[in-house]
């Protein structure tokens, strides 16, 4: 990454939550503006949300107030870049990834919705979809209702997310509402794993420095160390566990993350002295330690955190470093699309 392209955080909403119906570009041509259900399946997670315009009008607001929490910094030139391209082709071509817990009424009226023949189908590569409309008066003033009373995290799509907001801030039509799959995390969850790091330099050794535990292990495998609240560090041919004492989180009383229960968050700066832009990242701690070994460099395997704890965070007014979640398997681009001009 350009380091004149400086990281910032996109503000969260202000509620209430809403997503609005919409008449898709293309497929499916249901006639009239709807809502829809959009399963996808990929390596063997089958995952479906409802799809809609998310409402953007509420604005920026605090984090304990907010309907859509993001939880990752963005990069101003890139949403610039691509406030331009959205102004320029007037196309929402994929949807922002928001996660939730949904009710028990929701995720009924969306078996009920399933259990119909779908109104599209598609497989495109090693994605197969499916999509039914959701546009009985009924059904849409249940899903309003209930989804007057959530909030979410904002999973994928932080730059489109802010690309919406600064053309809306700009006064282009339609990017006040942002096309955006909503997925139930208590229904059919996405996979939020790690993203683990290969870096040059000495990780243990500044780690010490900086007043982290560290101790080496005995083990032949490094994956048998991993386990939630642990990074665990591979160098130099030897297995270490790096942990760090509790430190004070902001006020709020009892329930707050801290870096004790996610170390993630204190990452970045136990690492600011090493060459980072040299990091690679993979979403599979074997691959991770395949390359560390190959280039003889440190592996750094990061425990998976849950989303009541990135919710936690947010809450909190803090984000996660850049890399920290992965949310598996992101819908494909180009099944649901829409015109920035349909409102």
């Amino acid at each position: 990454m350009d380091e004149s392209d400086p990281a910032v955080a996109p503000p969260p909403l202000a509620g209430p939550f809403r997503l609005h119906t919409f008449r898709p570009r293309g497929r499916p041509d249901v006639g009239t503006r709807t809502l829809f259900v959009h399963e996808w399946t990929s390596s063997g997670f089958t995952v479906r949300g409802l799809v809609g315009l998310l409402d953007l009008s509420g604005g920026p607001c605090t984090s304990r107030q907010a309907v859509v929490l993001p939880h990752e910094r963005v990069h101003a030139d890139q949403v610039q870049q691509l406030a331009g391209r959205m102004a320029r082709g007037r196309v929402d071509t994929a949807p922002i990834l928001l996660a939730h817990h949904g009710s028990a009424p929701l995720r009924s009226l969306l078996d009920e919705v399933c259990s119909e023949p779908p109104r599209l189908v598609r497989i495109l590569r090693d994605q197969r979809h499916r999509v039914w409309a959701l546009a009985r008066p009924s059904e849409l003033d249940l899903v309003a209702d209930e989804l007057s009373r959530t909030s979410a995290l904002l999973a994928d799509g932080h730059h489109r997310y802010a690309a919406h907001l600064r053309l809306h801030t700009s006064g282009t039509r339609g990017a006040d509402r942002a096309l955006s799959v909503l997925v139930d995390h208590d229904d059919t969850p996405l996979h939020l794993g790690a993203i683990h790091r290969v870096v040059p330099g000495r990780v243990v050794e500044t780690a010490r420095r900086q007043g982290w535990g560290v101790t080496p292990t005995a083990t032949s495998n490094p994956l048998h160390e991993m386990a939630p609240g642990r990074i665990v560090v591979w160098e130099s041919g030897r297995t270490h566990v790096l942990t760090l004492p509790p430190t004070p989180g902001p006020p709020g009383g009892s329930g707050l993350v801290t870096t004790a229960t996610m170390p993630v968050l204190a990452l970045d700066r136990m690492l600011s002295g090493l060459p980072l832009t040299e990091t690679a990242y993979h979403h599979e701690a074997d691959a991770a330690l395949s390359e560390a070994r190959r280039r003889e460099r440190s592996a750094i395997l990061l425990p998976a955190p849950t989303l009541d704890e990135v919710l936690a965070v947010v809450r909190q007014g803090r984000l996660l470093p850049e890399k920290a979640t992965s949310f598996q398997p992101k819908p494909r681009p180009g099944v649901l699309t829409r015109r920035l001009r349909d409102v």
